[in-house]
C-alpha cells in the first residue's frame, strides 16, 4: 500500500477539491449545512497535493498511519463497551482486517471510510467513558462529542449514524441503571439537551448538504433505495463477501441470521451483544440501501459483529479459568488469521495502473507543457467514461486551462467541429504513449503517423521504431517480447521508391492456428492481392512475393495488408491472425 500510485478515484477526489474555494472548504468543516462532497476527506487531499504535490507517498504513508491508529482506537472503543480486555482483544481479532478491504490497504481513495471509523469508534468511546463516570452529560463531554458528530459527517453520509449509535449506548448502558433508580425524569432533562442539538446537526446535515450535493443527488449508485427487501439483498451480498464466498447467503437466510441474532442478544440479555447488534444494522443500513459496493465498505460496521462474536465467546470463557480463556483467544485469533491468509487476494501492480504509467512517462518526456495545452489522445487506457485522464494532467502540470480531448471517449470530452491546433497528439500502444505528427492531423491519425520516428522499406518488430510502421491491427504485448501478433485484418505502411521490388514476410504461426482449421493468410499492396500463403506448417515462416512498380505509391505510403481468414479465437473470443517478426521491400535487380 505504500507504494502504490494514485488511483482513479484519487485523481476525481483531489481533483475536485483543488477546484474548491479553499475558505469554503474551511467552513465546510464545521458548517454541515454547506453543500460540499465530504469535505475532511477533501481537506486531507488538498493539504498533501499543496504541500508535497503530484507525489502520492506522503498521502499512502498517512493512509496507512490512519489505519493503525484506527486499531488502536478500536481497541479503546471495544473496552469502553465490553471492560473486558480478552473481549476487546477478541473483537480486535475478528475484525481487525478482511481480504475484502483491499481498498483500504491499497488505495487512498477510501480515505472517507478510514476517517468515519475515526470519528466514529473516538465519539463513542467518549461517550462511554464519559456516562460511566457521570451521572449527567457535561458541557465538556457534548461538545467533544457534538465536535466528533461533525468530523464523521464530514468524512462520509454514513457519519450521520453516529448520533443514533450514541443513543443506543444510551438505552442499552445507560436507561437501565436509570430505570431502576427511577430517575427518568432526571435523566431525560441530563441528556435532552445534547440529543436536541445532535438531532439538529443531523437533519441540517442531510437536509442541507446530503440532499443538495451533486456528487450524490446525480450519481444513481447513492441514491437510496427505502425497500426491506434491497436491505436484506444488501446484507445477504455483504455476508457472503465476509465469508470469502464460502457460504452463499440469500436474503431470506441474511435475515433469518440478523433475526435470531437479535433474539440470542436479547434472551442472553448481553448488552454488548445488544449494542453490537445494534451497531452492525445502523452503520450498514446506508450502504445496504443503495447500489452494492466493494466490501471495504464493510470496515465500520464490522465492528458490531466483532463486539457481538466477542460477547458471544466471552460468555462461554468467563466460566472458564484465565489460562482457557487466553488459550480461547490465541486460538481464535490463530484461526481467523490462517482464514485471511488463504484468502487473501494478490496486491495489484502499481506499475501496470494508466495513472502510473502516464505520469511516468509525461514527467520524464515532457516535464513541461505551454499553459493551456491542446492535447489529443486517439487512444488511451484510461476508463471510457471517466475523467480521469483530464484530472491527470491537470494535476501533474498545475495547470487547471489544460484541454484533453479523446477520441475514445463519450462526445463531452471529444475534439469540437472546429478542432484547435493541437499542441501534442498521443495514441497508447506497447504501454505507452506515442506522439503523432501534429502538422495534419487527420492524416497523421488516419495513418498512424508517428513524430518522432519515420517509415522506411524495413520493419521489424525488435526495433522501438516498429511502432511507426502500423497503420492498424497489430496488437498490443510486453515491450521486451520482440513479435507482435496481428489481428485478422492489419495493416503497415512502408516509404518505397516505385520501382519493382520484392516484398518479403517472416512470422511465426503456432500449431493451434495451423492445426485447427483451414486458414489462409493473403497480402495485399494498396489493395491489390500479391500472394497468399495456406497456413499449414507451424513454426517459423518465410515468404515473399513479387510487387510492380505500379503498385507502389510514388508520392505518399505504400500500404500492405495482412488479412487471415477463417481466425483463430480464443476462449475469450478475441480472434488472432500471426505472430508478425518482420515484413518490408527490397527492390528487384534489373539486368
Amino acid at each position: 500500500g505504500l507504494i502504490m500510485f494514485y488511483s482513479g478515484d484519487d485523481m476525481m477526489n483531489m481533483y475536485e477539491v483543488w477546484t474548491v474555494n479553499p475558505w469554503r472548504l474551511a467552513r465546510a468543516e464545521f458548517m454541515p449545512w454547506i453543500p460540499l462532497y465530504r469535505p475532511l476527506g477533501g481537506a486531507v487531499y488538498r493539504v498533501f497535493y499543496g504541500i508535497f504535490g503530484f507525489h502520492p507517498a506522503p498521502l499512502y504513508l498517512f493512509c496507512w498511519l490512519l489505519l493503525a491508529g484506527n486499531a488502536i482506537l478500536a481497541y479503546r472503543f471495544f473496552r469502553a463497551i465490553t471492560a473486558s480486555v480478552i473481549q476487546s482483544l477478541l473483537a480486535l481479532s475478528l475484525t481487525l482486517v478482511h481480504g475484502s478491504f483491499q481498498d483500504l490497504y491499497t488505495s487512498a481513495g477510501t480515505i472517507y471510510d478510514r476517517l468515519w471509523f475515526l470519528f466514529t469508534v473516538l465519539g463513542i468511546a467518549v461517550y462511554a467513558q464519559a456516562r460511566k463516570k457521570q451521572e449527567s452529560i457535561s458541557l465538556r463531554t457534548a461538545v467533544l462529542v457534538c465536535l466528533c458528530c461533525i468530523l464523521s459527517m464530514d468524512s462520509k453520509e454514513s457519519g450521520v449514524a453516529l448520533p443514533l449509535l450514541l443513543a443506543s449506548y444510551e438505552a442499552v448502558f445507560v436507561l437501565p441503571r436509570v430505570w431502576r433508580r427511577k430517575r427518568l425524569p432526571q435523566w431525560l432533562r441530563s441528556i435532552g439537551p445534547l440529543y436536541v442539538t445532535l438531532a439538529a446537526l443531523s437533519l441540517t446535515f442531510v437536509l442541507l448538504r446530503v440532499r443538495r450535493e451533486p456528487e450524490l443527488t446525480t450519481n444513481g449508485m447513492y441514491r437510496p433505495h427505502l425497500d426491506l427487501a434491497v436491505w436484506f439483498t444488501r446484507i445477504s451480498e455483504y455476508f457472503t463477501t465476509l465469508a470469502y464466498h464460502h457460504l452463499k447467503f440469500s436474503p431470506q437466510a441474511a435475515g433469518l441470521v440478523v433475526v435470531l441474532a437479535a433474539a440470542a442478544a436479547l434472551l442472553l440479555r448481553n448488552q454488548s451483544m445488544i449494542f453490537g447488534w445494534l451497531f452492525f444494522v445502523i452503520t450498514i443500513t446506508p450502504v445496504a440501501l443503495i447500489a452494492a459496493r466493494p466490501g471495504y465498505v464493510l470496515y465500520v460496521p464490522v465492528l458490531g459483529l466483532g463486539l457481538y462474536g466477542a460477547a458471544l465467546i466471552g460468555i462461554t470463557a468467563s466460566r472458564l479459568s484465565p489460562a482457557a480463556t487466553a488459550a480461547i483467544f490465541a486460538a481464535v485469533t490463530i484461526a481467523v488469521a490462517l482464514l485471511h491468509a488463504r484468502e487473501w487476494p494478490p496486491p495489484p501492480d502499481p506499475q501496470l495502473s494508466p495513472e502510473f504509467r502516464l505520469t511516468e512517462q509525461f514527467r520524464r518526456e515532457y516535464p513541461r507543457l505551454r499553459q493551456g495545452s491542446e492535447l489529443l489522445f486517439v487512444t488511451d487506457e484510461f476508463p471510457r467514461d471517466a475523467y480521469d485522464l483530464l484530472f491527470n494532467l491537470r494535476l501533474l502540470y498545475h495547470d487547471h486551462s489544460i484541454r484533453a480531448w479523446r477520441l475514445a471517449a463519450p462526445s463531452d470530452q471529444q475534439p469540437p467541429e472546429n478542432p484547435p491546433e493541437y499542441d501534442h497528439i498521443f495514441t497508447f500502444a506497447s504501454e505507452r504513449y506515442e506522439a503523432l505528427d501534429t502538422r495534419d492531423p487527420a492524416r497523421a491519425i488516419r495513418l498512424h503517423i508517428l513524430r518522432d520516428y519515420g517509415v522506411g522499406r524495413q520493419m521489424d518488430t525488435a526495433r522501438r521504431d516498429s511502432a511507426a510502421y502500423v497503420v492498424s491491427g497489430v496488437m498490443d504485448g510486453d515491450p521486451s517480447n520482440q513479435t507482435r501478433w496481428t489481428a485478422p485484418r492489419a495493416q503497415l505502411k512502408f516509404d518505397v521508391y516505385p520501382a519493382p521490388a520484392e516484398f518479403s514476410l517472416k512470422f511465426w504461426a503456432p500449431d493451434f492456428v495451423t492445426r485447427s482449421g483451414n486458414r489462409t493468410l493473403s497480402i495485399l499492396v494498396n489493395g491489390k492481392a500479391v500472394g497468399a500463403l495456406l497456413l499449414r506448417q507451424d513454426g517459423m515462416n518465410e515468404v515473399s512475393f513479387p510487387v510492380p512498380a505500379d503498385l507502389i505509391s510514388p508520392s505518399d505510403y505504400t500500404l500492405v495488408d495482412l488479412n487471415v481468414d477463417n481466425p483463430y479465437k480464443d476462449a475469450g473470443g478475441t480472434a488472432y491472425g500471426i505472430v508478425l517478426l518482420r515484413a518490408g521491400f527490397d527492390y528487384v535487380t534489373q539486368h
